[in-house]
């Protein structure tokens, strides 16, 4: 019984090498001919045992399922009678070298996400230096994993001063200082430096820090590019920390978080100088809005971080804790020491857990700054010369002025006239509101400030003042252009509006001349989900939704739960809402919606999603009609959708249901249809019910 299944799978396999054969020679010769002089004469040729154990080695053969078998040598025969087109393309399984791997498509992530991408926001504008710096600090301090030891370390041995120093004086090293384990080099050149007017102490890692700017090429670069840098602010700034009574190198703070670049942004949303965020710019009297942004100004910001960094001394009583919660967080550092009993800085920084790692850096980054600024020639950075400072005229110029105007008048390029004035960021001066008027400063060319009046004088016209609007919350710059009956290109060009901007409630916009509040017109289609009906001492309005809208900030501004306004209108609490959506609102009946936009119920025409005449409706804009029909003998869902222009995914989609379900005759199936259906297709609704009438009306009570 084994040698007859032996015979028969031996057989089987010649028979299967044999149609393969057959194949391969059928497309060698529609191809080309073969390279040795035999020709064959047929689609198959016989294969001897002898010859099967080679035919395998050149033969590629994919096993084929065991019901074709039996077909396998017939399929052959007749393979040399069709005509075989060329063969599909094998790719490789690594790709040739030099060839890049695509990148993702940068745009279309943007488009997707509606914004900034997860990666771009975690990047930020950086300055050279400070990534460079941060590059570095991953090697000079590395973070060591508890019951592991790296192989080297840049630590030194921690240096005590023991009594309070002199600002300002050579260093003098205390007799705590472990003398013994520090090289006679480095001490006598740290006694050499002179010391900032700050409290510094010489911790191992302000050490670290100053080896760096010594020794290492990077930190010689990186501390000359920030000299020549220094000339730009450093003075100026200076002069005005010593009028407010605070440590004149408190400047080396701004060089750390912005490298004294005064439109630099990080991943957080920090602006300026001081890498303000809006809100703790807000707080110290900074304007940040689409039009002005002060953290921008390194004279306003200035002046917002010396009463920021006064407030914290004050909260924490030294600089090392006013600096570290300057970076951290003032909550964050009370906290810290709260939880682990100790206000010394040193010692959180060395604490698990006690600081971020971050501000366990910040301190001594800006100590070894300071140090380095102070012994210039030191490191090696006395001759490097100097950025000039920054100078010019201010001026004070009308509300809703043009920047190209000022700029023009002022002989600039408006990229040159920008950097002098960082701190507009849209196409003119902030506009006016009524009853508030307030001229802005314009800082132009030293000795240029009077030319620069009097040509902007001249040049003006007796036209009135133009008007302006108050963003309401709901407001998008398509909604305002028809509401004014101007071009939505012309209301972006005159504001410096973006194509995809999201306008933030309260902004002041600026109106194109000629623009005039729209009569309303017809009523609006609002879509909801059920119809509210409002209990005593309510009403119900409509609001629609813009993009990146908030359900909680919504909610804030109608005065109602969030729970109730899902409720009202089925929504998920966790999803985003998306533009387009209309939400309906049950209101106190007496609120005041002044300042967000709404539509009221007599202005709103209501349309239950899902109904007839919901369907009727958008249906007839893409100039359809909803039609129930009835089935005929032999009608099918593909049959029915081609019979009326539509697909037969549209009908599984419109009516629910597979097209591999039988249909019935006699049912109702919908279609959209731009046709014109006949009486007899159409499925006959159920009919009017007959006026009820009592038999014996002269018998009721």
């Amino acid at each position: 019984m084994r040698r007859r299944v032996h015979i028969y799978s031996t057989l089987l396999g010649l028979a299967l090498i044999t149609s393969v054969s057959g194949v391969n020679a059928a497309e060698k010769e529609h191809s080309s001919p073969p390279k040795s002089g035999l020709q064959l004469q047929g689609a198959a040729r016989f294969v001897s045992p002898s010859q099967t154990s080679s035919a395998q080695k050149s033969l590629s053969v994919a096993p084929l399922p065991l019901e074709q078998l039996s077909q396998a040598p017939q399929a052959a025969l007749g393979a040399s009678k069709r005509k075989k087109g060329r063969r599909p393309r094998v790719p490789r399984a690594n790709l040739p070298e030099g060839v890049s791997l695509s990148e993702p498509n940068a745009k279309a992530r943007r488009s997707i996400s509606e914004g900034p991408t997860s990666k771009e926001l975690q990047g930020g504008a950086q300055d050279r230096e400070l990534a460079a710096l941060a590059n570095a600090e991953r090697v000079l301090f590395p973070k060591h994993t508890r019951g592991l030891s790296s192989s080297w370390s840049f630590d030194l041995p921690e240096l005590s001063l023991g009594a309070e120093h002199s600002l300002g004086l050579p260093l003098s090293l205390g007799r705590a200082a472990a003398v013994s384990q520090v090289n006679r080099e480095d001490l006598d050149w740290l006694r050499s430096l002179t010391l900032p007017d700050l409290p510094v102490r010489l911790d191992k890692r302000v050490v670290t820090y100053l080896k760096f700017y010594r020794d290492s090429h990077r930190g010689r670069t990186i501390a000359a590019i920030w000299t020549r840098k220094s000339g730009r602010y450093v003075a100026e700034i200076k002069a005005k920390l010593r009028r407010a009574g605070l440590p004149a190198d408190l400047v080396w703070l701004s060089m750390i978080e912005s490298g004294h670049n005064p439109v630099i942004r990080s991943p957080a949303g920090a602006m300026g100088l001081w890498q303000f965020m809006p809100a703790s710019g807000r707080m110290y009297g900074l304007t940040v809005d689409r039009w002005v942004d002060e953290r921008r100004d390194p004279a306003r910001a200035t002046q917002a971080a010396i009463r920021f960094l006064g407030d914290l001394h004050r909260r924490f009583g030294n600089w090392e804790l006013a600096m570290g919660a300057y970076n951290m967080g003032y909550a964050g550092m009370s906290r810290a020491v709260a939880k682990y009993n100790t206000n010394d800085y040193w010692a959180l920084s060395r604490l698990e857990s006690g600081i971020p790692w971050e501000t366990t850096l910040y301190v001594p980054k800006i100590f070894a700054l300071a140090i380095v600024m102070n012994n210039r020639e030191a490191f090696g950075v006395g001759r490097t010369q100097l950025d000039p400072a920054v100078s010019f005229d201010t001026i004070l110029l009308e509300p809703a002025t043009p920047l190209a105007k000022i700029a023009l008048a002022a002989s600039l390029p408006l990229s040159e006239f920008s950097a002098l004035n960082p701190q507009y960021i849209a196409s003119r001066l902030p506009p006016q509101e009524k009853g508030k008027l307030r001229k802005w400063s314009i800082r132009v060319p030293r000795g240029s400030g009077a030319s620069v009046l009097a040509k902007l004088r001249k040049s003006s016209t007796s036209l009135s003042p133009l008007a302006t609007h108050r963003v309401r919350l709901g407001d998008t710059v398509q909604r305002l252009a028809l509401d004014y009956g101007v071009s939505q290109k012309r209301l972006q060009l005159e504001n410096g509006l973006g194509k995809n901007v999201r306008l933030q409630t309260g902004t002041v916009l600026v109106l194109p001349r000629g623009a005039l509040l729209q009569s309303k017109g017809a009523p609006v289609e609002v879509v909801v989900t059920r119809c509210l009906s409002p209990g005593e001492g309510q009403k119900v309005v409509y609001y629609q939704v813009r993009a990146k809208d908030d359900l909680d900030e919504i909610a804030h501004v109608f005065g109602v739960r969030v729970a109730d306004l899902a409720r009202h209108n089925s929504l998920n609490k966790r999803a985003h809402l998306r533009r387009g959506m209309t939400l309906q609102i049950l209101v106190e009946k007496n609120k005041n919606l002044k300042n967000v936009r709404h539509i009221s119920r007599k202005a709103a025409r209501l349309l239950v999603a899902g109904s007839s005449e919901f369907h009727d409706y958008f249906e007839a804009k893409k100039g359809k009609t909803r039609v129930q029909i009835k089935v005929r003998k032999g009608d099918t869902l593909r049959k029915v959708g081609r019979r009326y222009g539509m697909s037969v995914g549209s009908m599984e989609r419109v009516n629910r249901r597979s097209r591999k379900t039988a249909l019935v005759i006699g049912e109702n199936l919908i279609v959209y249809t731009a046709k014109k259906v006949s009486p007899v297709a159409m499925a006959s609704g159920p009919g009017k019910l007959l006026p009820v009438q009592a038999p014996f009306p002269d018998a009721l009570p």
